[in-house]
């Protein structure tokens, strides 16, 4: 069993989704843990691509483990326990690109140093969202853009139909509706 001998005091989860600025607090511990099962990725060229698969293709791989033998929910309620204490930030990074601009490594370091330093201020993204975001000089979220509020509502129905399908192949461990509920309310604030 692995264990820390310090407490935690952040979760992060790494995605490449060109839809999220740099760096994103959540700031409830069902979105949180909810993010984390629906981890947006794309295939990295160490793994093995299934015939056809497109490595540009966002995929989502819960919690970045792709070797799971125990059923999700188990992760899925850890996490939320975990998230749940008052002590405890879950932020998203993205890597990749925002919108059509590549996420440098100096911005990436940048904005994991504002959270290990303590400088980090964020900005609401959206009323109700759940979100914050870290303010980036050239990665700022035009939240006002009908086309930006698309993009991510295309992004959280595409969380929401993983969710659906898992729930429908995994009926005797599905995850709970309030997953669901949590990007459904990203949605209905935009």
């Amino acid at each position: 069993m692995d264990k820390f001998h310090s407490a935690i005091e952040g979760v992060y989860w790494i995605m490449k989704d060109d839809s999220l600025p740099p760096l994103v607090k959540i700031e409830n511990p069902i979105l949180a843990a909810t993010f984390g099962a629906t981890l947006a990725t794309k295939r990295s060229t160490a793994e093995t691509a299934r015939k056809g698969e497109d490595r540009d293709r966002l995929v989502i791989e819960p919690y970045a483990n792709p070797f799971r033998v125990y059923p999700l929910i188990e992760d899925y309620e850890d996490f939320k326990a975990l998230l749940s204490k008052e002590a405890v930030d879950c932020y998203i990074i993205n890597t990749g690109a925002f919108l059509n601009k590549d996420i440098t490594k100096d911005v990436t370091l940048g904005v994991i140093e504002s959270i290990v330093e303590e400088t980090a201020a964020f900005k609401p993204f959206g009323d109700g969202t759940g979100l914050a975001y870290l303010d980036v000089p050239g990665y700022e979220p035009p939240l006002e853009d009908e086309n930006y509020k698309k993009l991510v509502k295309e992004r959280m129905a595409m969380r929401i139909e993983f969710l659906q399908t898992f729930n429908q192949e995994h009926p005797d461990s599905p995850l709970p509706d309030e997953a669901i509920h949590a990007f459904d309310q990203i949605v209905q604030s935009l």
